[in-house]
């Protein structure tokens, strides 16, 4: 499905975003994946698909060397066809716990960054004959959860600016779209508080965590030709939940 095409994957050796690297690869994409760092155990998976796989090891919040990274590694000049804005990092406080400099801090890498990445190679995205953007939030931006000032605002804020984008981004053929999927089984799922982490997948009609395979499978049709009418859709990938 997507022969010829090159996206670039944040967080793409995390859980999720692992899942979108198998499944893009199965697909014949090329793949940039940016991440904080790399492993041993990482960099030798990669090195199976040759050619076909780039690290670029960045932290998203350094705005001077995520620039200059992507400057060295990756041509101005150079067709772009998916970004998918997957890092983020998770936090659990009740409001009257929660820092300025937390909130701050997970503004910082789920909201602020990705809206500059996606600045930085929107000139790429341009150059693509059906560019895509999927931009990753989560089940919480819709309940109000005790504990998710920092985390579900600043996804919130990144959905919001999903629809701006897919507005103003049209005029290019740039569809944006946002998924929010329900608590996934994922690492990061099993350092989630277990009453919080409980309380989600009980919400569930399906009563089950989601899968990272079914987010890369949503991400793989909204990133195909398949979906060239869809743009500006905040997906629930919840199994059915009512607020």
């Amino acid at each position: 499905m997507l022969k010829g095409k090159t996206a670039l994957i944040t967080g793409a050796n995390g859980g999720i975003g692992r899942s979108i690297l198998d499944l893009f690869l199965k697909n014949n994409a090329s793949v940039i994946c940016l991440i904080r760092k790399s492993d041993k155990k990482f960099k030798d998976y990669v090195k199976k698909f040759s050619g076909k796989v780039k690290i670029i090891e960045t932290d998203l919040t350094d705005e001077v060397d995520l620039k200059t990274k992507l400057e060295k590694s990756f041509s101005s000049k150079q067709k772009l066809d998916i970004l998918i804005n997957n890092a983020g990092k998770a936090s659990g406080s009740i409001v009257e716990m929660t820092s300025q400099k937390n909130l701050k801090e997970i503004f910082d890498i789920n909201f602020f960054s990705q809206i500059k990445l996606t600045q930085l190679v929107l000139k790429n995205l341009k150059r693509s004959k059906n560019p895509s953007i999927i931009n990753i939030g989560s089940v919480v931006t819709k309940i109000a959860a005790r504990g998710t000032l920092a985390y579900g605002c600043s996804k919130i804020a990144m959905m919001h600016s999903t629809k701006i984008m897919a507005n103003e981004f049209s005029s290019y053929g740039i569809r944006v779209n946002g998924i929010c999927p329900n608590a996934t089984n994922t690492k990061m799922l099993k350092k989630m508080d277990p009453k919080s982490r409980n309380e989600l997948i009980s919400k569930s009609f399906m009563k089950k965590a989601c899968e990272p395979n079914e987010i890369a499978n949503l991400i793989l049709f909204l990133s195909s030709k398949n979906s060239q009418y869809i743009n500006g859709q905040i997906i629930f990938l919840d199994g059915g939940m009512e607020c």
